[in-house]
């Protein structure tokens, strides 16, 4: 999909990425509070007000006959298990050099992670949190940083945030397994609905409700949420979502466009570099593989000669995990019905194109992102003239395509029956990057309001963060942003009128307005899933 200078730019993004959400999240505290699960004892930490249990198994580890199966329940215990220190992060093909509290890496890391406002209560029946991180479906932690959970704790939310397979080991496709399990190229899917199983079972404990969680997400973890309120698996599960910067909507500018069949065959020509064939053999052989191995080799070479040059495993719309249409799935309105917040960031496509992307650079990287067919209506529609250069112009076909175009379908199509609320986040930070302007992740410190462990300081930052995290607990805890303690703005965030399109604005003014780009977004929209027409 992308050429050999794109792959090294976009290897470079996701530092930046890792560099901006901070490490994984260190353990420090006073005291320790202890309680049952339904697998086993588990003691946790005290700090801040909050007590806090990390690492704690949610299925058995993935490995030997499970791996390229459907996850299954933790093995119970009954030592009381160590909750007070994260747990390794998930086997995955990138590193970066921050410093970690662990850096084991593991199969064996089906694990979340919770926050809880109290010593818990079973009877508190406080509202859930369950956040699941992005990265691509290549790397990335529930331990991150930038993801725990003690503002929200705080705030009398309990926070979730889990790990789940990642690369090959979560989104390997074969008929082999499809034929075993009635399922594929999922896996990393499935482990985010058995955790959600694992909060319905468990959560009470810890002082949450189990009828009042909301799941959120933000990049691959936004196309998860979107996956999840689609999946059939995940019905009763939750009934809020909060979609941070895309949809599932998305594979559809992917290599394999979420084809079943597509994703199959890519996944196959990974399985040739072994010599595995797609039988009861084949699969054998590859669970007995290194696992960093299979998913270093995720995103493979699969055409140097042609536009779509790599790929990455993503999920896979298999009929059963997921519809096989999910857009039509939409339509029709067989999805989860839930309150939704969503929204994405003005400038998204900055971190992921080079600013020397040339015009050959946009004309192949528009035809493998929206199709050789509609190439050229493409660049007819959005051309390179005095006002938009090529890198300009293929960051913004991205940011269509892998974040916006896809939220809009999701917020028009269940407006109708349900509590929607859209923004845009456009704040750049002082002495921030101009290039990047309000970049991919950029709002995820303030919806979490953790400043200090991304560097923001300052009274601009910590308004901000206020105005993010406090409209976040609000949706988490009445399914309505405005309901709840005061922001500094006051300004009311208008429910989303698929006839008005009203969002809010995040930036130095909380202001109001129609979401901006419609046509466009529809025009994406149309070509990629059939909608907005």
């Amino acid at each position: 999909m992308r050429n050999r200078n794109s792959n090294v730019f976009i290897g470079m993004a996701w530092l930046l990425f890792f560099l901006s959400a901070g490490a994984l999240f260190a353990s420090g505290a006073s005291s320790g509070a202890s309680l049952v699960t339904k697998n086993g004892p588990i003691k946790g930490v005290q700090a801040n007000g909050v007590y806090a249990y990390k690492g704690i198994p949610y299925a058995k580890a993935p490995t030997g006959e499970l791996r390229f199966a459907p996850p299954q329940d933790a093995e119970p215990w009954t030592e009381v298990r160590d909750c007070t220190k994260s747990g390794p992060i998930i086997t995955q093909w990138l590193t970066v050099p921050i410093p970690l509290d662990s850096t084991e890496q593991s199969e064996d890391a089906l694990i979340l992670n919770v926050w809880t406002p109290s010593a818990p209560k079973k009877n508190d029946k406080l509202p859930v949190y369950v956040f699941i991180h992005g990265g691509g479906y290549g790397f990335g932690s529930g331990n991150q940083k930038t993801f725990d959970g003690t503002s929200f704790a705080q705030n009398g939310v309990v926070a979730v945030t889990i790990n789940y397979r990642l690369s090959t080991l979560g989104f390997f496709a074969s008929n082999e397994t499809y034929k075993q399990y009635g399922t594929t190229g999922n896996w990393g899917i499935l482990d985010q609905i058995k955790a959600l199983e694992w909060v319905r079972d468990n959560i009470a404990e810890f002082g949450g409700d189990p009828d009042r969680v909301t799941i959120g997400g933000e990049s691959a973890g936004s196309w998860s949420v979107s996956a999840l309120v689609l999946s059939p698996l995940a019905k009763g599960l939750f009934s809020g979502a909060i979609m941070e910067s895309g949809s599932i909507l998305a594979m559809r500018s992917l290599s394999s466009r979420g084809d079943l069949q597509k994703s199959i065959e890519r996944s196959q020509a990974l399985a040739g570099v072994f010599g595995a064939s797609d039988t009861a053999e084949g699969l054998a052989y590859l669970r007995r593989l290194d696992g960093y191995v299979l998913n270093y080799l995720s995103p493979f070479i699969v055409n140097q000669a042609g536009p779509q040059t790599s790929f990455f495993l993503t999920p896979v719309f298999d009929g059963s995990a997921l519809p096989k249409d999910p857009a039509a799935a939409l339509r029709e309105g067989n999805y989860n019905a839930v309150n939704l917040l969503l929204g994405f960031n003005r400038d998204e496509g900055t971190l992921f194109i080079p600013p020397t992307a040339d015009s050959r650079y946009y004309e192949t990287f528009t035809a493998s992102m929206i199709g050789e067919d509609w190439a050229a209506a493409v660049a007819e529609r959005f051309p390179i003239d005095e006002h938009n250069s090529a890198a300009q112009r293929a960051q913004q076909i991205l940011a269509y395509t892998w974040f916006n175009a896809g939220e809009k379908v999701f917020a028009d199509a269940l407006a109708p029956n349900n509590a929607v609320f859209m923004y845009n986040f456009n704040f750049v930070a002082p002495g921030g990057s101009a290039a990047l302007g309000a970049a991919h992740m950029a709002e995820l410190p303030y919806a979490f309001n953790n400043l200090a462990l991304s560097g923001l300081i300052g009274a601009e930052h910590e308004r901000l963060a206020k105005e993010l995290h406090t409209r976040w607990i609000n949706f988490i805890k009445t399914g309505d942003p405005n309901n709840g303690p005061d922001t500094p703005s006051g300004t009311q965030w208008p429910r989303y009128d698929p006839a008005e399109k009203k969002v809010i604005f995040f930036d130095n003014e909380i202001t109001t307005g129609p979401l901006p780009d419609q046509e466009n977004l529809d025009f994406i929209a149309g070509i990629l899933y059939g909608a907005g027409e």
